[in-house]
């Protein structure tokens, strides 16, 4: 048995057919056929079953399907490893990032790039907490700065920080001027928020239902940057967090605290339990704690 009639027989499994699955890994249909008969050979019993017309595993083929699954993805994690360890110093290096870590992200590149000019930076949005996983199970991404805590077997989660959130507003607004800003305020107010199924939406919605005071919400919108312009623009105020609006702010936009206890929320760096990373990937990791 190798590797290779495993990976036809995964390919056969996740496509239920074996036309498609030939298609996918570029081979004729009957090399996929005999390689599978074969494997069936080796083992001494059918892993598919052809007495129905619908693509169906014997319970045989089910267990191996698991027990393949998990080899072959530990085959890939180990070539990946040895791959990226041979390079060491010119690899590409791939991180999920909420939006709301941005500024600070780009003051860590600025002191990696010192060390590592050659290693190339990848970002990719990572929102939803599946989403999140999978990309680390995957080995899409090498890491996610989330504020999502992921409790998985196989995924470590860290605790880079605590921040609050901040009520954004422009700079005529009346709450510019209050002392104190609480959510009661809110009711008589027009408020843009991040869509709910978002984690940070999520939370800010959840407290205003623990203070049984209902928001008057306006907007929703899948991007902080949208949401900074229909701030400056007065159409309403926002709750974001603390870190995205602390820099680079318009002329024309204010942040004021909001008292509550229960508006902050824990960021995290999120990295599999058993990936071996090289040099210089483990520096990056170290300075992503360190940016708090």
């Amino acid at each position: 048995m190798d590797l290779r009639k495993m990976y036809y027989f995964d390919a056969t499994v996740k496509y239920r057919s074996f036309s498609r699955a030939a298609k996918a890994l570029h081979i004729s249909q009957p090399s996929l056929s005999n390689a599978i008969k074969t494997l069936e050979g080796e083992i001494g019993a059918p892993l598919i079953e052809r007495t129905t017309k619908q693509f169906q595993l014997t319970e045989l083929g089910l267990q191996f399907y698991e027990r393949s699954k998990n080899l072959i993805s530990q085959f890939e994690l180990v070539e990946l490893e040895l791959k990226e360890l041979a390079k060491g110093e010119n690899i590409e290096i791939r991180l999920g990032m909420i939006e709301s870590a941005n500024y600070l992200f780009s003051q860590v590149i600025i002191e990696y790039r010192k060390l590592f000019p050659h290693n190339q930076i990848t970002l990719i949005d990572t929102l939803y907490n599946q989403t999140v996983r999978q990309a680390l199970l995957d080995l899409d991404v090498h890491g996610v700065i989330t504020n999502q805590h992921i409790v998985d077997a196989e995924i470590k989660s860290e605790l880079l920080y605590n921040e609050p959130y901040v009520v954004l507003i422009n700079r005529d607004h009346p709450f510019a001027i209050k002392d104190q800003i609480t959510l009661v305020d809110f009711t008589e107010e027009s408020l843009i928020i991040g869509m709910p199924e978002f984690q940070t939406s999520a939370q800010i919605l959840k407290v205003f239902k623990q203070e049984n005071v209902k928001p008057n919400i306006q907007y929703k919108i899948e991007r902080f940057e949208m949401i900074k312009v229909l701030v400056e623009e007065g159409l309403g105020i926002a709750i974001l967090p603390k870190h995205y609006v602390s820099q680079h702010l318009s002329e024309n936009l204010l942040t004021r605290p909001v008292h509550n206890e229960f508006l902050n929320r824990n960021v995290y760096l999120c990295t599999m339990k058993d990936r071996t990373f090289p040099e210089s990937i483990l520096k990056l990791f170290e300075l992503i704690r360190a940016m708090g």
